[in-house]
């Protein structure tokens, strides 16, 4: 697996400028890393329950 990616942190409503910049505009920037790292943290949750999963079966 990649590095463990940091969680997001919401930004302040006094960082939007409010000038529909798509793409860098910081909470489409937010929203999309908090689903990649959401993302991480389930596959993450999966593994770790896969691999007790298999312990408990030995």
């Amino acid at each position: 697996m990649s590095e463990l990616l940091p969680e997001p942190v919401m930004p302040e409503d006094w960082e939007c400028c409010g000038s529909d910049c798509g793409d860098v505009c910081v909470w489409n920037m937010y929203y999309r890393d908090k689903a990649a790292y959401d993302a991480q943290q389930l596959q993450l949750k999966n593994q770790v329950a896969n691999e007790k999963d298999i312990a408990d079966e030995h």
